[in-house]
């Protein structure tokens, strides 16, 4: 087997000193295992990764970081490998890691790593469960200016291609840019942002906060070629992971099968929004009108001005959103997440 690891030295987990030479000491101890292991500080850095990789003809690939590491990698990976994908080993090197969680990944790398060629070592193969994925095409992107929470006005818009896992706009979105204009990020800081959320929307007529959050979004929504009829949108999600994060299960089908991703589009009151939590926590369908929940192979949103968008953990800035079905991965795991899929075997 040929593996392929890149690390992202910013990440937080992925920024321990000596994880690398840690990572590196478990393959060489791994029988009949071929690796070549990067670190990439840049875009560009991570390019070149990726080709060297493929030219080794990796058999897995292992990212480890946070979830806009998981994102830019699987994003460069699909770039150069196209269909083609290798299986994908994903190791949480971020502070949150809501994606690993959702794929059964969220333990320390190292022990994450040894787990997984232990496996391999002594059975020569590996368990695996196919898992979705959203291909992300937009329009009139620009970066997200973290002082403003708005987009930035310094540069010219282009057009973007990305592939992940959960995609938000309007409500969490504009959390997720909360979140990270927060001057320290972690598992704390995204709670106490979360109750922040639900005291300001329990104030009668909602709090400034709740209000910003939850303002509604003028949207036109095309879901499978139909158009939708509500023109603004407080939530609206597209996702192939359930756990939106901090155990909110808001796509409480996104998993279920791998030619969908789960849309939520909802239009409901800001309280109403909130009081639907504990389904949320349950993972649970919201109730209420107008709301729209469904298994969708592509949605188109067009925005009426340009506004905050997340892909799993990266942020960005867009007027006009195209999703798709992506490919389908192999995520290898010595245990199989129950997540409705059978698990597989896989020989490597």
């Amino acid at each position: 087997m040929r593996l392929g690891i890149i690390i992202n030295p910013r990440a937080r987990r992925a920024s321990q000193p000596g994880l690398a030479a840690e990572l590196e000491t478990i393959c060489r101890h791994t029988k009949d295992l071929q690796f070549r292991c990067f670190l990439t500080h840049s875009q560009a850095e991570l390019d070149h990764a990726m080709q060297q990789l493929a030219a080794f003809g990796i058999d897995v690939l292992a990212p480890c970081g946070g979830d806009g590491t998981l994102t830019a990698t699987l994003s460069t990976a699909y770039r150069v490998f196209g269909q083609q994908l290798p299986s994908w080993l994903p190791l949480a090197g971020g502070t949150i890691n809501t994606i690993a969680r959702n794929l059964a990944a969220a333990e320390a790398p190292a022990k994450r790593l040894r787990r997984v060629l232990h496996s391999y070592s002594h059975h020569g193969e590996l368990m695996h469960r196919p898992q979705a994925t959203i291909m992300v095409r937009s329009d009139g992107e620009l970066p997200l200016d973290f002082q403003t929470l708005r987009p930035r006005d310094d540069v010219q818009p282009v057009q973007g291609e990305r592939l992940g896992f959960l995609c938000s706009a309007a409500m969490g979105a504009r959390f997720l840019a909360a979140y990270s204009a927060t001057p320290h990020r972690g598992l704390l800081s995204a709670s106490l942002l979360g109750l922040r959320t639900i005291g300001s929307s329990l104030i009668p007529g909602g709090g400034p906060f709740a209000r910003w959050l939850f303002a509604p979004t003028p949207t036109e929504l095309v879901v499978d070629g139909r158009e939708q009829p509500a023109p603004t949108y407080r939530l609206l999600i597209a996702s192939t992971v359930a756990d939106v994060g901090l155990g909110m299960k808001v796509p409480w089908l996104a998993g279920s099968v791998t030619d969908r991703f789960h849309l939520i589009a909802s239009s409901l009151p800001l309280l109403q929004n909130v009081l639907q939590v504990p389904r949320m926590l349950r993972g649970e369908p919201m109730l209420g009108t107008p709301h729209l929940d469904a298994l969708a192979r592509s949605v188109t949103i067009q925005f009426a001005e340009s506004g905050p968008v997340v892909l799993d953990g990266e942020m960005f800035c867009a007027k006009r959103l195209d999703l798709a079905i992506g490919p389908t991965l192999r995520v290898l795991s010595p245990v199989v997440a129950p997540q409705g899929l059978e698990p597989r075997t896989l020989r490597v």
